[in-house]
Parts: structure tokens; sequence; C-alpha cells
């Protein structure tokens, strides 16, 4: 049995579902002996994955699994060894990062990139395994009361009726940036979409455009976004509502500063994107490079006017989008990755308790 345990329980995290409830629940379908992360269950136990869980509990926990005969796996996504501020305790939490990973038996990254920052980082000529994002086609909440998805209901009512006015206004596209306001580690968040303002401005003079921004700060969209010559609208980012949002729109863009971190993420935007029908205006990032045939990179200008006026190219990136996603990215792909990975690790246990109990 193999044991997963997420930074998060919080279903709305977007690293806990995809870096743990959605291949998990993938490798239950078939049968395959893998549950989230009891502590009574620990004794069962061949490996148990720490998902970008590093903390001082953890380690403990997690030394005390070792000692007992378990592999450690510990999954990474996201580049926390990225400090450029000097934040103390951002330092704090690098030291315990770096600890876990000298201490697991097996190291798993997002992508090749953060890979390498890991090995770097704590001078290790081991192997990390790279297990990419499977595209999220459904996503569901954690239960909440009636009266809370009435009101969800009822913004993204709001929403699509501000398309379809717009629609019959005569707008050509609707575009739209979802993601989290900012974070700690690194500039990104809202703010990337003020590099692209004078593209999205120009192109509303030219052909009609409404943006829709999908995020978690109304605040900051207020004071960053709202005056924009383009017509602009707000909704806050939640599980069940964010899918039927995205599929209400055209284009996506998806603005990226460069830096150490953004430069380790994975492709997931830009597959979410895909998966829904829209498509994607994007930075370059090297996990975008491989759907360079089915989006528009490193072309604001020229990518933003060729998807407006010309549905049917668009179309055609799309559709060859989602069969790139179907091939290398659905969950049954990923699916494999993470299965043959435990098979090994588990493979692995199983040997070395066979050379402790042979005799002499």
């Amino acid at each position: 049995m193999i044991g997963w345990k997420p930074k998060s329980p919080d279903s709305r995290v977007a690293s806990t579902r995809i870096r743990c409830l959605n291949p998990l629940r993938e490798l239950q379908r078939r049968g395959f002996p893998v549950e989230l992360f009891r502590r009574d269950h620990g004794s069962q136990y061949s490996a148990v994955v720490y998902s970008k869980l590093y903390d001082d509990a953890s380690y403990r926990e997690a030394v005390d699994l070792q000692n007992r005969g378990t592999r450690i796996i510990v999954d990474l996504c996201d580049n926390h060894f990225y400090n450029p501020a000097g934040n103390p305790e951002l330092a704090r939490a690098r030291a315990s990062l770096e600890r876990m990973l000298r201490l697991a038996d097996q190291l798993v990254a997002s992508t090749p990139e953060l890979a390498e920052v890991m090995r770097a980082e704590i001078a290790t000529e081991r192997r990390v395994a790279v297990i990419g994002d499977a595209v999220e086609e459904t996503i569901t909440g954690a239960p909440e009361s009636a009266l809370s998805g009435w009101l969800r209901g009822r913004e993204l009512r709001r929403l699509l009726d501000w398309l379809e006015e717009g629609r019959k206004a005569g707008t050509e596209a609707a575009l739209v940036w979802y993601g989290i306001h900012g974070g700690p580690y690194h500039e990104h968040g809202m703010g990337d979409l003020l590099r692209i303002r004078p593209f999205v401005e120009q192109l509303h003079h030219l052909h009609k455009v409404q943006l829709t921004v999908i995020s978690n700060s109304k605040e900051k969209f207020a004071r960053l976004i709202a005056a924009w010559s383009v017509p602009t609208h707000y909704l806050e980012w939640n599980p069940d509502t964010f899918l039927p949002a995205l599929r209400a729109h055209q284009i996506a863009l998806i603005p990226v500063t460069q830096n150490p971190f953004t430069r380790c993420k994975s492709n997931n935007r830009v597959a979410t994107a895909l998966a829904a029908g829209l498509g994607v205006v994007a930075d370059s990032i090297p996990s975008y490079e491989e759907f360079a045939q089915v989006c528009r990179l490193d072309s604001w200008e020229q990518g933003l006017r060729d998807y407006v006026r010309d549905a049917a190219l668009r179309s055609r990136d799309v559709g060859a989008g989602q069969a790139l996603l179907a091939r290398r990215y659905s969950a049954e792909r990923i699916g494999d990755a993470w299965q043959e990975l435990f098979t090994a690790v588990a493979a692995e246990a199983a040997k070395g308790l066979q050379l402790e109990t042979s005799p002499d």
C-alpha cells in the first residue's frame, strides 16, 4: 500500500488536486493499492508520498516511517528555493525543504527544469523522476451550503449574461485570464496582465473584445484592471464555476514574468485552456514549448489578431492541442507514470527487506 499526503487537504488548492487527489483517484479506479495517508495505517505502507510537504512535523514523521522500512517519496511542483528578496520565512522553508529532499529515497518533480534545480540545490547526482500534470477537465469542490452554492451560481450567470450582451453588441472575442492574484515566491499573478495591456487595448480598438479575470482578489482587479479601455469583468475563482466560466470564452491570455520560479512551472495553465476549447496566447516558458505549434507563444500583437480574426485557425490549433493532451497528459497517461514509479519503489523496498532478513 502507498500512502499519499498533500500539503493541504483542501481540494480548492490546485497542487492538492493535480499532484495528489487526481492521480490518486485514477490509480484507485484501477485497483492500485494507494490511499490518502492515514497515520494509523503507517505500518502498512511500503512507501509514502509527501507532496509539496516538508514542515518539521512531516520530517519527523518521515524519519520514523523510514526507520521502520517505509520508502519516502518527496514530490515538488514549484521552485521553493527561489527567494530573491531574502525573506526570512522563505529561507527557513528552504532549509526545511533541503532537509526533506536529502532524507527522501525517491524525488519527483513536475518538470525537467525543476528536477535540475532540485539536484543542484542539494548537490546530488540522484535521479529525479519527472511526472507532469494531468489536464483537468473536471473540478469538484468541497461541499458548501445551499446559500453559498446559489451565490456562486448567480455570479456565474452574471458573467454569462455579460458575455452574451457583448456578443449581441458585436464583440468578436471574449478573452480570459485566470490564476491566483500573486504570491510570496516571485513576481507573478494578475500583475502580469499589465505588460500586455497595450496589446489588448490596441486589439480592442481594431476588433471589439471583452476581458474576464478569474482570480482570488477583487480588490487587485479593481486596482489594476478595471480602468482599462476594454470592457472587463471579474469572477471569483471557485472549483464549481471555474470550468463552465472558462469554456464561455474564446481566447486565454497567459502572460508570464520570466524568473527562476516561473521557468519551473508546469504546462497546466496552457493545458487547461486548450482542453476547455480556448485558443492560447502566452509568453513561453520551457514547459510551454511543446505546445508551440498549437498556440501562439511570444506573439502578443499578431497572435491575438490571428485568433480573433480567424476562428477556423483557432479551432484547428485547439483540436491539435487537445490531441496532444490526450497522448501525453491525460489522467490515464499520468496515472501510468505514477504507477510505474510506485511499482519500482515498492520493489526496491521489498528487495531491501529481503536483504535485511537474509542469513549471513
